[in-house]
């Protein structure tokens, strides 16, 4: 399997776009809301990068749909469970759920969702762009 470089480069900003979720996390185990507005601005930013990359790439190659199709389920069956365990740990230390906790793993799953969802719709309009090419 041959990679072409533009592809590689849409790899890269889809997880940098998916491990922006991860960082949005981290803050359920910090005690201290500097290091945790830190944390989530990072996040973000990493998040809004696979956010761009995703709606601007315009003819990906069969590579680049294949890997597409995959991260919505590499989301789901990597960072949903790792935020079960980040908030699980952040109960253990701090005693109980915190209601941060709480309340930020909620903000989280709503990223998660959001990134899903924009990645399974660009998936259908490229599916339909390749459809209409083919005809």
């Amino acid at each position: 399997m041959e990679l072409i470089g533009g592809d590689v480069i849409l790899f890269a900003c889809i997880l940098i776009g998916s491990i922006g979720l991860t960082m949005l996390a981290l803050p359920i185990l910090e005690t201290n809301l500097s290091d945790s507005l830190a944390f989530f601005t990072l996040g973000g930013i990493g998040f809004f990068i696979g956010m761009i990359v995703i709606f601007v790439i315009r003819h990906p190659s069969a590579y680049a749909r294949s890997f597409i199709k995959f991260v919505p389920y590499f989301i789901f069956l990597f960072h949903f469970p790792a935020s079960l365990v980040l908030l699980w740990i952040s109960s253990i230390r701090h005693d109980g759920v915190p209601e941060f906790a709480l309340d930020y793993t909620f903000v989280y799953w709503m990223f998660l969702l959001v990134f899903v969802v924009t990645i399974k719709s660009m998936d259908h309009v490229h599916q339909r762009q390749f459809e209409k090419v083919q005809d």
